[in-house]
């Protein structure tokens, strides 16, 4: 009982604000709306839990084999797999992991509702602008082939992987300030990013200058792009998930800021990794032409701006949380 208590009382912030935003979102949407839950939501959730519980897994085997000589019979070399399990609390973070990333997922599918309302009343694009401020750039990376195109379209689909990795560890580690602040983050960033759009809306090179990307046909990134192209112009009906054309700021690069950060926190000494890498997610969003330089620069400042905005939601969910449990125990007192 304690147990479940504990697991309400961690993700109770960041149900409330999903439940908030998604029924806000729907209600702002209209007819537009394309209903609060949708089967594809669903299956996208159960999607993400899966990977998160994959990447859970080798973390605790990972444990399991370095803690297995404290548990072993020093006669017969046997280990006490129960008292190790017992140890590593596996179900307890299984279960708490698995809550943060179901509410997670169908908080940010939720601003699909408002997607809807920026693919049918965007005003005019604002693509020049910064096509001009960056057009050298965008030639210098059209005319090098350093790297081969499917290295950066896997880094590129790898971004959710690394985001996944850093909330396993804070979830495994026990941080839950941390997670519950990292995810209270991203469903933020997703409801920001499309409220910038719907006031600044930018498409993304790929779709201001298709002719200059031509070494993408063929790539599933222009496929993708294609899709959410069609999607945007109507062809293809709303499910819930699809984001439309918006590049401004980039959730890529945000979410992959936000996961650093943590990193930074928790794990300094990673950071030899963790920071290349998100140099690198952040290259390939401009080599991919899904986003301009200053989409990115964008992101980083969201991404700050997101994280502060969770952690005030924390602490006041601790706050509250305080204040109901004095008023609790004076009600027993005087009973």
């Amino acid at each position: 009982m304690n147990a479940t208590k504990n697991l309400i009382y961690t993700v109770a912030p960041l149900a409330l604000l999903g439940a908030f935003c998604t029924v806000l979102s729907a209600l702002i949407a209209g007819p537009l709306s394309v209903g609060l839950v949708t089967s594809a939501q669903l299956y996208s959730a159960m999607s993400f839990v899966a990977c998160f519980l994959l990447i859970m897994t080798f973390f605790f085997l990972d444990d399991s084999a370095r803690l297995a000589r404290r548990f072993a019979d020093r006669a017969s070399g046997q280990v006490d797999l129960a008292a190790l399990w017992r140890a590593l609390s596996i179900m307890p973070a299984m279960l708490t992991g698995s809550a943060v990333i179901a509410l997670l997922v169908l908080s940010i599918d939720g601003n699909a509702n408002l997607v809807e309302i920026y693919r049918t009343q965007a005003p005019a694009w604002q693509d020049q602008i910064l096509w001009d401020l960056e057009a050298p750039l965008f030639h210098a990376v059209t005319a090098s082939h350093w790297l081969p195109l499917k290295f950066w379209e896997t880094i590129y689909h790898l971004m959710w992987v690394y985001v996944l990795l850093v909330m396993a560890r804070l979830v495994k580690n026990g941080h839950a300030d941390s997670y519950m602040a990292l995810a209270i983050a991203v469903v933020l960033a997703f409801y920001c990013t499309t409220l910038v759009a719907m006031l600044f809306p930018v498409a993304g090179p790929a779709y201001y200058q298709p002719q200059a990307f031509a070494y993408l046909n063929g790539s599933l990134s222009k496929q993708l792009q294609d899709f959410l192209g069609a999607y945007q112009a109507g062809k293809i009906p709303q499910n819930g998930l699809y984001y439309g054309t918006m590049a401004l700021p980039s959730l890529h690069v945000a979410l992959t800021a936000m996961a650093t950060w943590f990193v930074a926190r928790h794990w300094r000494p990673n950071l030899w990794f963790a920071l290349p890498w998100a140099g690198l997610i952040w290259a390939s969003t401009i080599v991919l032409a899904w986003h301009y330089a200053l989409d990115g620069v964008a992101a980083v400042v969201m991404a700050a701006v997101c994280i502060g905005c969770a952690h005030a939601l924390v602490r006041l969910s601790h706050m509250l949380a305080r204040r109901t449990g004095s008023k609790l125990e004076a009600q027993q007192r005087r009973a």
